[in-house]
């Protein structure tokens, strides 16, 4: 089976990804994954571009200008300024998380301050496939979660490997959860006589 056609599973790792205590008892996950290592190209993509954009005339015209040791200073300036902007999309990859359990997707970000959201899934409203043409190319997608509340988009998982096949098991989920029968359901009838309760038994009649 080829790369593309495989599908994501829960992570082995998954008390490492979550924090504690996030997770009811009973709840069950169905996938908790990682967006794309392309996501630090993503995220440091302008960076060096700009970068790029002062060291290739520094470095090609520094002698001819004449600049000696202050062309050296611009280029590994310049340097450290790509490492840094590279290494900090490192720590954001590493700290976002996207999951999906039989109750609620989940993302979690951040990296000085943790930032969680998460949504019941009976309370999301629509749900976006987005495929930018980079992403296309890198068979990357975002998707996009529009809750009940608000009607805008709340939260988005980005630059996820299969788009598609997390997107078809978000949907399967968020169509079991909505046939699921509530607690309330399962709770047999219950009256009310001379004080004492007793389940409660319906007729052929209705009464």
């Amino acid at each position: 089976m080829s790369e593309v056609q495989s599908t994501p599973t829960v992570n082995p790792n998954i008390d490492e990804l979550l924090p504690n205590d996030l997770l009811a008892d009973d709840e069950k996950v169905i996938f908790a994954i990682k967006p794309s290592l392309w996501t630090i190209a993503f995220l440091s993509f302008r960076t060096v571009l700009i970068i790029a954009g002062l060291i290739i005339p520094a470095a090609l015209l520094g002698s001819a200008l004449r600049l000696g040791r202050l062309n050296t200073y611009i280029i590994e300036a310049c340097g450290a300024v790509l490492l840094g902007r590279v290494g900090f999309a490192v720590l954001q990859w590493a700290s976002r998380t996207y999951v999906l359990t039989d109750r609620r997707v989940i993302r979690i970000r951040g990296v000085f301050t943790i930032d969680i959201f998460q949504c019941s899934l009976m309370r999301i409203q629509n749900t976006f496939l987005v495929l930018t043409l980079p992403q296309r190319i890198l068979s990357l997608g975002n998707i996009e979660f529009a809750t009940a509340g608000t009607g805008v988009v709340e939260a988005v998982w980005r630059h996820c490997r299969y788009p598609l096949k997390i997107h078809q098991q978000l949907i399967r989920a968020m169509n079991a959860a909505a046939n699921r029968p509530s607690l309330a359901a399962k709770a047999p009838k219950q009256q009310i006589h001379n004080g004492k309760t007793y389940p409660s038994e319906q007729t052929d009649d209705g009464l």
